[in-house]
């Protein structure tokens, strides 16, 4: 029976391997292929068909890539570790969208052009009914983890690939992706499967960090030392106690019905009431493990995430004692917890970044400026199997462009006008071992732009004027108060390197859109400077939590430190507070923040007796009093007489 004499209407699936005419297909078939076979046939699919993919423009692909950034973010760690397992053997590493449509792969380059000549690229979609039986396509129809081997490729263009895949499940149960090995056939392939598997059950514990920011995760396991890996059990309860989602090991090892399980109270599951289970937690703080015995006599071990934030129901106006009793805590937590204060969106931040801390993932941290973004990538670094290197910071955009590259890369002795004697290391060569961190990354010349990715590709620098190229092992964290698509869009900033930064974005909220302010503000004064017993007024309260806050975390902090050198006693009060932070209320944002009248008559109150009593304390002396105060002696001359103090000239 010849190709063309097929009757693809009637045929069978074991009739399909015949489609396979000059082609070894190795036995026996498994069902997933056969019915995989059976669906390309009545589709009307021959396997020396030639498809002609599309591929999606740039455009289409950034916006895939930008729906699905959530998928990307938490499976780049793994498919990074996935291909460290079989780098030099002939494969990459795939990532798809729930529509098959490659989003992102890695892998060897030799491999990844031959890939090319059969579209296995991004930005092109390996849906069944388009290419035919494939791992990606064939994974997404039977909702499991399917293997396709050489021949069993249903065109036989694909027939020089072995491909291993596994659907991404989200915590309720639906397919958001597939993760995909795919490698020449004539390689190894007998551990493939294995590894994607576990790889993508990685990815779906991940996503249950993100998903739920508000409620009540619990990991366990009967084995305490399984905890924190890919076998441990991961449930998800409501604070009244209803279970909103569980994995897949947390339903096997409970024995709960995948299908009706959502809605079931955490005391029949668990044999113990919600509240009383938190209560002993909170009570045993200072061990690993919660055990817990189930109804049927099953004994767990649990663990509880974000427990402190299920301690504590802080009001938006948190009281010195809560502050009081974070900075008790912070002899305990890591430098990324440290910055976790209780905005939520600061808080999903700080989970991506634990996850990635110690992973040599690129990372993109983008914010206003004052935001906080050195501060988040020198606790990641802080955080990481790299805390013992050097953490090298440099700001791109303070540096004049004739210089970035010599400051980036160093020079040999001579290599231009002004070099040093002797010659100098760069700042990526500091970093060795550590991790560098590129500020206003987006200011970088678009020239050094390519060195930069060369580095980051090879893994080498060449310094200014040297012919030999030095070896570095950097992590690279890098940051900017723009977007860096927009830029990319504008043809200011390289794509290549935009993508070969963006490995993990992180973002930081303004601190105007920030509901942890009054908390933030205790743990500055507490770790700052030393104050943690400070009172805040509460007209003070008010203008913080209504100023515009331009420059964010940094004006915060150097507010807070001027106003302590203001301040005589115990309490914080609206006259310790620099006058160019209390005019910007006027200035920046006259109606939307004018202060009420109420908190310009008691501003004004404070101020007169402020400087009143300094100049009573130096007997008039008006440049003393301003020495005292920290401000000029014609300020100190205009508010008193503003204020109609009597004063000595």
């Amino acid at each position: 029976m010849m190709k063309n004499d097929v009757n693809h209407s009637n045929i069978t699936p074991n009739q399909a391997q015949h489609l396979k005419q000059g082609v070894e297909v190795p036995g026996p078939i498994p069902d997933p292929i056969h019915r995989s076979w059976e669906r390309c046939v009545q589709l009307g699919l021959s396997v020396d068909y030639k498809p002609e993919l599309d591929l999606a423009t740039n455009v289409v692909l950034n916006e895939l890539r930008e729906k699905n950034a959530h998928l990307i973010h938490q499976s780049q760690v793994e498919m990074e570790n996935l291909y460290a397992h079989i780098a030099g053997t002939q494969s990459m590493v795939i990532l798809s969208d729930a529509n098959g449509t490659i989003l992102s792969a890695m892998g060897d380059p030799e491999f990844m052009s031959k890939a090319e000549r059969v579209a296995l690229q991004p930005g092109v979609s390996w849906k069944e009914e388009i290419t035919g039986t494939n791992a990606i396509g064939t994974a997404l129809v039977e909702k499991s983890p399917v293997f396709v081997m050489g021949a069993q490729h249903y065109f036989e263009s694909n027939a020089f690939l072995n491909c291993s895949a596994a659907p991404i499940q989200d915590p309720l149960g639906n397919t958001i992706g597939v993760l995909d090995l795919s490698g020449d056939h004539r390689q190894p392939y007998e551990h493939t499967m294995s590894l994607v598997r576990m790889s993508a059950q990685m990815i779906e514990n991940k996503l249950f960090n993100t998903q739920f920011l508000h409620d009540i995760i619990i990991r366990f396991h009967t084995r305490p030392e399984f905890i924190g890996t890919l076998w441990e059990g991961i449930v998800v309860f409501s604070n009244e106690g209803k279970l909103l989602a569980a994995s897949k090991s947390a339903l096997f090892q409970l024995g709960l019905d995948s299908k009706q399980y959502l809605g079931s109270s955490f005391e029949s599951i668990f044999g113990i009431a919600m509240p009383r289970f938190l209560d002993r937690a909170k009570a045993q703080q200072s061990l690993n493990f919660i055990t817990l015995n189930t109804p049927n006599g099953l004994r767990l071990f649990t663990k509880i995430d974000r427990l402190n934030k299920h301690m504590v129901q802080a009001s938006q106006l948190v009281k010195p004692d809560l502050a009081e009793t974070k900075s008790q805590l912070t002899g305990s937590v890591s430098p990324l917890e440290r910055l976790d204060t209780g905005d939520e969106a600061m808080h999903a931040t700080i989970e991506k970044a634990k996850l990635v801390a110690h992973h040599d993932v690129a990372i993109l941290i983008e914010g206003e400026t004052g935001s906080g973004k050195e501060m988040l990538a020198k606790a990641i670094h802080q955080s990481g199997a790299r805390k013992n290197g050097a953490f090298v910071a440099i700001n791109c955009a303070a540096i004049p462009e004739g210089l970035i590259e010599s400051e980036l890369f160093g020079h040999e002795e001579g290599a231009f006008t002004g070099a040093r004697r002797r010659g100098a290391i760069g700042r990526v060569q500091q970093a060795q071992g550590g991790t560098l961190f590129l500020d206003e990354i987006g200011e970088m010349p678009l020239n050094l732009q390519a060195r930069l990715l060369r580095v980051i590709q090879e893994r080498e620098i060449a310094p200014l004027g040297s012919n030999k190229t030095i070896q570095v092992d950097i992590s690279i964290i890098s940051a900017t108060n723009n977007r860096l698509k927009d830029l990319v869009a504008r043809g200011q900033f390289r794509e290549d390197l935009y993508y070969r930064l963006n490995g993990i974005r992180l973002t930081l909220p303004p601190l105007r859109q920030r509901s942890d302010l009054v908390t933030l503000i205790h743990t500055i004064l507490a770790e700052n400077f030393g104050l943690a017993h400070v009172k805040i007024s509460q007209p003070v309260l008010e203008l913080m939590q209504r100023h515009p806050w331009q420059g964010n975390v940094r004006q915060l902090y150097n507010v807070l430190k001027a106003a302590t050198i203001f301040m005589q006693d115990n309490t914080l009060e609206l006259a310790h507070l620099p006058e160019d932070f209390v005019d910007e209320m006027h200035t920046i944002r006259p109606q939307a923040t004018q202060l009420p009248e109420r908190l310009t008559s008691d501003m004004a109150s404070s101020q007169k007796a402020l400087i009143q009593q300094a100049l009573t304390h130096y007997k008039g002396n008006m440049t003393a009093a301003a020495l005292h105060l920290g401000i000029s002696r014609a300020t100190v001359y205009r508010k008193a007489k503003k204020l109609g103090l009597v004063y000595k000239s």
